[in-house]
């Protein structure tokens, strides 16, 4: 039994593939974009650490993709499950920060000992934060989607249990 009640729309989760792709894409889009302006304005004018800059942007993304991703993606409204849903989509998505954290924080100290200007240093490390970004969208796709997913049969299977003594 879930641990809270979630209310999702008739029919599959999200669609087919293609679609269900799209849409992950465009979520991506908005978090990616509020992520990459949160570090280049942490990290180039107000020469916030890497580590931390990579953290506060991580945060400006993840809470608009994470809501995108579960109501627009795989459709799923309600309240989530902090043991069925949250942690799970923490889990996946905190591979990108940590990896995001650890790129940057390497781009950044090895662009400190050669001789670049800063606005080059803060473009390379900004990068080097939108590749990781670009890397991991693949696998968080295939990781959702299975989450997601598996979330969806557990509801049917609830869902068919809870009416089967109903006329």
């Amino acid at each position: 039994m879930p641990s809270s009640p979630v209310v999702r729309s008739a029919g599959a989760p999200a669609g087919g593939l293609v679609p269900k792709m799209l849409r992950y894409a465009g979520g991506s889009v908005v978090a990616t974009v509020s992520s990459e302006v949160t570090f280049v304005l942490l990290y180039g004018p107000l020469h916030v650490e890497p580590a931390w800059a990579s953290v506060v942007a991580w945060l400006a993304g993840a809470i608009p993709n994470y809501w995108l991703n579960r109501s627009w993606t795989w459709r799923r409204t309600g309240r989530p499950g902090v043991r069925d849903e949250l942690l799970p989509y923490i889990s996946i998505i905190a591979l990108t920060l940590l990896l995001a954290t650890l790129a940057t924080r390497w781009a950044d100290r090895w662009l400190h000992s050669v001789d670049v200007s800063d606005t080059v240093r803060v473009v390379l490390v900004a990068g080097v934060f939108l590749g990781v970004y670009v890397v991991m969208f693949v696998l968080r796709f295939f990781l959702l989607d299975r989450l997601f997913s598996r979330l969806h049969a557990r509801d049917d299977a609830s869902e068919s249990t809870s009416t089967k003594g109903l006329p």
